[in-house]
């Protein structure tokens, strides 16, 4: 089943909860340390930063092609997805089996995995309470853009 084109960018406003990247050039520019941060034994890192991080830089790719969308759900819980995040989506990356996707499903938005193998295309959830969402010939599947990161806040 061949996945139709993404919807053209003048849609978009039809959508007022998609978040697009700002189009300043000004670059946030954020200390970034030369050593990892230990999770487990505190490490003898060095005290002192070596270069910066910008986020841009890190997360988008391609900037005319970046939107953010807020996630609402557990669904996708098992992916590290969770109720709240930000995704970082990217319309110029080409979909490709086993990749978190922003998919319209019959003109409803939604985040699964997709599952294009053998014949086989569906959207999976990452949680056990939802099921797999098999795929057929009357079903009408864009495939929006792919997940190439998110953000989370941590609780307080």
């Amino acid at each position: 089943m061949p996945f139709a084109p993404p919807p053209p960018l003048e849609t978009l406003s039809s959508y007022p909860e998609i978040r697009l990247p700002a189009v300043s050039q000004e670059r946030l520019r954020l200390p970034l340390g030369l050593s990892p941060v230990s999770a487990g034994f505190p490490s003898p890192a060095e005290d002192y930063e070596d270069k910066r991080l910008d986020i841009n830089d890190y997360l988008v790719s391609n900037r005319a092609s970046t939107f953010f969308f807020q996630v609402q759900g557990c669904s996708m819980e098992g992916a590290q997805i969770f109720d709240g995040d930000m995704l970082v989506v990217d319309r110029s990356v080409r979909p490709v089996h086993g990749q978190i996707v922003v998919a319209f499903l019959d003109g409803e938005r939604l985040v699964k995995r997709l599952h294009h193998h053998e014949g086989r295309v569906a959207l999976l959830a990452e949680h056990p309470e939802y099921p797999d969402i098999e795929l057929t010939g009357e079903t009408e599947l864009v495939i929006w853009g792919v997940v190439v990161g998110k953000f989370s806040k941590v609780p307080a």
